[in-house]
């Protein structure tokens, strides 16, 4: 069964407009058509919030959510903290999610529903909208050389294909995302309602849960010896293997890659993180004492984070502390200060 994540470069018809604007950035809202061939219906547009650097921007991030809707605002505020010092911060919507849900359907359903090719269709449409959203940013000339990509679940999965395909992205930081998709599948709660569709459709996949995971345990060593074309085109392998990060970790250069772990995780099992981190060739790994979604609370230190690793230092970003605004600089933040 092959998979297809090629498309067609070429300039893109987009629409915009400017949707706030505050203190030290913008924000414009961004929508074109996806250049995938075959998107499910509702999800043809490709939706870009886009927060611009009022003064000179020295870094570019584009930012991946996880899966379904609530975590994405918590990410448009990251936005504009970054945007506000000195960074244009762009959040992607990946199709089957938020706004883009497609038709008859609830977010984020689509990359885990038992029908294999329901899930090649959504992981092929997520990585397609992240390549041409990435050329577009170069076209428009908002993608610097200084880049990062944060993928935070889902987005960290579909930033792990991408990254093994292009040569333009700088730092790849992954945030509670792991791999091995049966092990997803069969596991986790955020899974729950597929495995209930398996069941009541008594689909054979859901019996084959021993099954799979021998597969996978057998076929993983002939997995990371591919290269890409080999992963696209082969037929040795279990399909699952072609839409799970973990098949290209291998191809990614380990160098640029930060992974942040949380310890309490439950949505991504412990052995779905443990793979990926060890498929990416052990990079540099932060191991948290919190769960998978009380992250999203912490995200200013994640911004901090962000910044310092685009060695951007010395400038103010904005904080809230005791309900009163206070300017304070990157260096003091890492400091104690």
């Amino acid at each position: 069964m092959k998979i297809d994540f090629s498309y067609e470069k070429k300039p893109i018809d987009f629409i915009s407009g400017y949707i706030y604007k505050g203190s030290g950035y913008k924000c414009n809202y961004i929508r074109f058509p996806t250049l995938y061939k075959t998107p499910a219906r509702g999800t043809e547009t490709v939706e870009l919030y886009n927060f611009q650097a009022r003064e000179k921007s020295m870094a570019s991030v584009l930012i991946l959510h996880g899966l379904g809707s609530s975590n994405v605002k918590f990410l448009l505020w990251m936005g504009n903290h970054l945007a506000s010092s000195g960074i244009d911060a762009s959040i992607l919507i990946l199709p089957g999610n938020y706004t883009r849900v497609d038709d008859n359907s609830t977010s984020g359903r689509g990359y885990v529903y038992p029908d294999i090719n329901v899930m090649y269709n959504f992981w092929q449409h997520a990585v397609v909208d992240v390549m041409s959203t990435i050329d577009f940013l170069k076209e428009k000339e908002m993608w610097a050389e200084n880049n990062c990509v944060l993928g935070y679940c889902l987005g960290g999965m579909v930033g792990t294909i991408v990254s093994s395909m292009r040569d333009d992205i700088g730092e790849l930081i992954l945030m509670t995302a792991g791999g091995h998709l049966p092990k997803i599948l069969y596991e986790s709660p955020a899974t729950r309602s597929s495995r209930y569709i398996q069941q009541k459709r008594n689909l054979s996949f859901i019996e084959e849960k021993e099954r799979i995971y021998k597969i996978y345990e057998k076929q993983m060593p002939l997995v990371r010896n591919m290269s890409l074309t080999q992963l696209i085109e082969s037929e040795e392998i279990h399909p699952i293997f072609k839409v799970d990060p973990i098949s290209y970790a291998h191809l990614v250069d380990s160098s640029k890659v930060t992974f942040f772990e949380a310890i309490f995780d439950r949505t991504i099992p412990i052995l779905g993180r443990k793979l990926l981190w060890e498929e990416l060739k052990k990079p540099k790994r932060y191991l948290l004492p919190i769960d998978h979604v009380s992250w999203l609370f912490f995200e200013y230190f994640l911004s901090v984070y962000i910044m310092n690793k685009l060695n951007i230092k010395g400038i103010k970003i904005k904080a809230r502390k005791n309900r009163e605004k206070k300017e304070r600089t990157i260096d003091d933040v890492l400091l104690g200060k």
